[in-house]
């Protein structure tokens, strides 16, 4: 990769969202500590592409417009309740916040690249089902770093990650790299909030049983 080349080993990318830094970017950081405690098991990252959803609604005059490409990133996870907590019958958890982390890159010129972050606390985080949290990177942001109108693809996001936690205190973690905190490594690019949680996004009234529930604001 052009783009990258002391970053991203070529056969490290596997094209499809699960990619792994070079080795050495791993060694060049500082280890991370894992969680003390797994409270979330991370078990799948997934990246796909959507197209903005049109809606018939009537009463209102149509707008045209030609639906562009969002990346989505989506967690699947199951949460657990602690072996030393006091109430055994605890059905769910009030607050898990998700941090994310994405290196979207696809510019000719390496410094343009962003390693996108985002937050999203969810409310009433039930124990013991699969249960899936979601962020979006929108067509606008797509275009500024990458420079081009599309198609926006999975390739773009070289590295990914997310790190869970409760009250504070890391419970869950699954990134590209080996679990490894590849986002703090300082030859990175810049970073920058620009990954949005489904509430912003032209998804907020799709799939209401699917994703959990996020914090009002």
């Amino acid at each position: 990769m052009k783009d990258i080349p002391h970053l991203v080993s070529r056969r490290a990318l596997l094209g499809i969202g699960g990619l792994a830094l070079a080795p050495r970017l791993a060694q060049a950081q500082a280890p991370a500590a894992a969680p003390k405690e797994i409270l979330v098991d991370v078990d799948k990252v997934s990246i796909d592409i959507q197209k903005t959803p049109d809606f018939n609604v009537p009463n209102v005059t149509p707008k045209r417009f030609i639906p562009k490409d969002w990346i989505e990133i989506e967690v699947d996870c199951q949460a657990k309740l602690s072996k030393n907590a006091t109430d055994k019958d605890q059905k769910a958890y009030d607050e898990v916040t998700f941090q994310y982390y994405a290196y979207l890159s696809g510019n000719a010129d390496a410094k343009k690249n962003r390693v996108l972050t985002g937050e999203v606390v969810h409310v009433n985080v039930p124990i013991g089902e699969k249960i899936h949290s979601v962020v979006y990177i929108s067509p606008r942001t797509i275009l500024k770093i990458t420079e081009k109108p599309g198609p926006a693809t999975k390739a773009l996001i070289k590295a990914w990650g997310v790190a869970v936690f409760i009250k504070g205190t890391e419970v869950g973690r699954r990134t590209s790299d080996g679990n490894k905190e590849w986002w703090n490594d300082a030859r990175l690019p810049q970073k920058e909030a620009a990954l949005l949680d489904k509430s912003k996004t032209p998804f907020a009234p799709l799939w209401g049983d699917y994703h959990l529930d996020v914090r009002a604001k």
